[in-house]
């Protein structure tokens, strides 16, 4: 009797004993020093380690750590491990382009003014805008010359975990002067690779490297700035 006592009453404190470990998750991150967030506070970095309630059944994370890309999950309760890594990707995108002050570069999505060289005809002009427009972006969807108006297709580059699209567009305008000028603006969207469909893009406040070219020969070529 006293056996079965015993053995029942250890039953009861192992039953007691495994939900408080299970709820109990320790989260590590690479790199070292990631940033982490629970329900979108900060929490701490590296390693944290979660409890779940009874009224808990998952937390939100999200992992940052500059040059790598932001990462979002769900951790749930219901995760056999008690220990779960997370491994952030480089961001090859964002080491890939520039944007902002910091790079000396900020026309992503953005207007800027090409104003013609004097001298130089309007064809002579139309040809040079669109040399830089097919050499660069090899799709041209929209060729006006009447009103003035380029606009290339998109030009898709493909990394690790991201794909960036840009597209160009000229578009005619006058300075005050009458003199003949150009608007420009080169557009830049980023999405997941893993993500489907066009509807997955996003503004992108950065250009690609490459696309740095262009804005310099529209202002060497056709622009009055040499």
């Amino acid at each position: 009797m006293k056996v079965t006592f015993l053995k029942l009453s250890l039953l009861a404190l192992l039953t007691m004993a495994l939900p408080a470990n299970a709820q109990k998750k320790t989260i590590h991150v690479v790199p070292e020093g990631a940033k982490i967030f629970v329900d979108g506070n900060e929490v701490g970095n590296s390693s944290y380690t979660v409890k779940f309630n009874r009224n808990i059944d998952f937390f939100l994370l999200k992992f940052e750590y500059p040059g790598y890309i932001t990462r979002n999950v769900k951790l749930m309760k219901s995760n056999p491990n008690r220990t779960v890594s997370y491994t952030l990707m480089e961001d090859e995108a964002m080491a890939s382009s520039v944007g902002g002050e910091t790079d000396g570069v900020d026309v992503a999505n953005k207007w800027f003014d090409v104003t013609c060289r004097k001298g130089l005809t309007e064809d002579v002009v139309w040809k040079r805008l669109m040399n830089i427009a097919v050499t660069n972006f090899e799709n041209v969807e929209v060729r006006d010359k009447a009103a003035g108006w380029i606009k290339t297709g998109w030009r898709t580059t493909t990394f690790t975990s991201q794909v960036v699209r840009t597209r160009m567009e000229v578009r005619l305008s006058f300075s005050e002067d009458d003199v003949p000028s150009y608007r420009v603006r080169i557009t830049s969207e980023i999405k997941d690779r893993d993500c489907i469909g066009n509807q997955c893009f996003i503004k992108y406040n950065r250009v690609l490297k490459q696309y740095e070219s262009v804005i310099q020969e529209l202002q060497t070529t056709v622009g009055s700035n040499l």
